[in-house]
């Protein structure tokens, strides 16, 4: 047996707008499965070089997808009995697929079975806005007090410890991708740990700037889907309202499931995705209450109308193919090169949530020949 995590996450904006209705988890499904029937290329290549490819596995209860990292280097070597290691068996045009579950859940809840191998969960939003032009706000599902804790936590340390063996940048975005690294060059074995902290001496402006950056940190690290890796990650500081110290133990904080899977069964493609939706189905039905009694209901009907049907290389690509020739063809009128660049200017934003317009023009489809860099 194996144990894997369910994380439970929010979308909470849709295209930089509050998100008060339901989103249209269905209608994705729905053109994912057109697209994989209709054989148009579904793979996605973000701006660091990861290529993603997703797939619709359910639709009811609860919309399901599969979102896959490709791999087609840096793969890993096969061995036999005695130790002879050989090249993974993989047939021209094929790649290695490394999978986490989405499941679509009521108020705009998504249920992710991880492996810790597959696409963190914000990949989804990448995949989403490079393919359809939706761009989701994601945020985890915490328990019932810990933002209020948070927010008025004045931090002077936080301080974390993860086994040597599980250190990989691939769990974290950003500085502490970083960390993690350049850490797993350092030590192999044992537990890597680090604090930091805000100091006794110093002038109080001083502090103040530690304590902001410390806190930025700590928000960057939440904001990640890999926080169940870890053995210890607490928060440490004065309470502005009541004046008390406290220590807040962020492992806690994330409302995450754990389950234990037959290891074997989920090295099954079919069998796999068979299971991965009825864990999911069981996860909804099981936290229900607790939805329910913490999180607000999403009003109305979800704008199905929203979602177009998938082209290959994805919607900001195919945006971004057009502008060349609108331009050529209206070169001649004065107009026209302001008319270019605000199509140009739409076409960025189209690109993946949080990255520039020129990042998110260098987005494009096809998955060889790209070097992997972080989940």
């Amino acid at each position: 047996m194996a144990r894997r995590s369910v994380q439970f996450w929010r979308m909470e904006h849709l295209n930089g707008d509050e998100l008060s209705r339901p989103f249209p988890a269905r209608r994705v499904a729905e053109v994912l499965k057109k697209a994989q029937d209709s054989g148009v290329d579904r793979h996605f290549s973000c701006t660091d070089g990861t290529v993603l490819v997703a797939q619709a596995a359910a639709l009811a209860p609860h919309p399901v997808l599969l979102l896959d990292r490709v791999r087609d280097s840096n793969l890993p070597s096969v061995g036999d009995a005695v130790g002879r290691r050989k090249a993974l068996p993989l047939a021209p045009g094929d790649h290695l697929l490394e999978t986490t579950y989405f499941a679509f859940l009521k108020r705009n809840v998504i249920a992710v079975l991880t492996s810790g191998n597959g696409p963190r969960a914000s990949r989804l939003g990448e995949y989403l806005s490079g393919m359809l032009g939706l761009e989701p706000g994601l945020v985890p599902v915490v328990r019932e007090d810990i933002e209020e804790i948070l927010t008025r936590l004045e931090v002077s340390r936080f301080e974390f410890a993860i086994p040597a063996e599980r250190l990989s940048g691939k769990l974290m975005e950003g500085e502490w991708a970083d960390v993690l690294d350049s850490a797993s060059r350092l030590i192999t074995e044992g537990t890597f740990r680090i604090s930091l902290t805000v100091g006794r001496s110093g002038k109080a402006e001083d502090k103040k700037r530690i304590r902001e950056r410390i806190q930025q940190l700590i928000d960057l690290f939440r904001s990640a889907g890999s926080v169940e890796h870890f053995d210890y990650v607490v928060a440490e500081g004065r309470d502005s309202l009541t004046g008390d110290r406290e220590v807040v133990d962020l492992l806690k904080e994330r409302f995450i499931s754990h389950v234990e899977v037959d290891a074997d069964l989920f090295n099954d493609p079919q069998k796999s995705t068979a299971a991965a939706i009825a864990i999911l189905n069981t996860q909804a039905r099981d936290n229900e209450a607790f939805f329910a009694r913490t999180l607000s209901d999403a009003k109305g009907a979800a704008d199905s109308a929203s979602v177009p049907d998938i082209v290959p290389g994805g919607l900001a690509a195919a945006r971004g193919a057009h502008v060349p020739a609108a331009a050529s063809a209206r070169q001649p009128v004065p107009l026209a090169g302001r008319s270019v660049a605000e199509a140009g200017s739409r076409v960025g934003r189209v690109g993946s949530a949080g990255k520039s317009g020129e990042e998110a023009g260098q987005t494009r489809g096809g998955g060889a020949g790209h070097e992997l860099v972080r989940g």
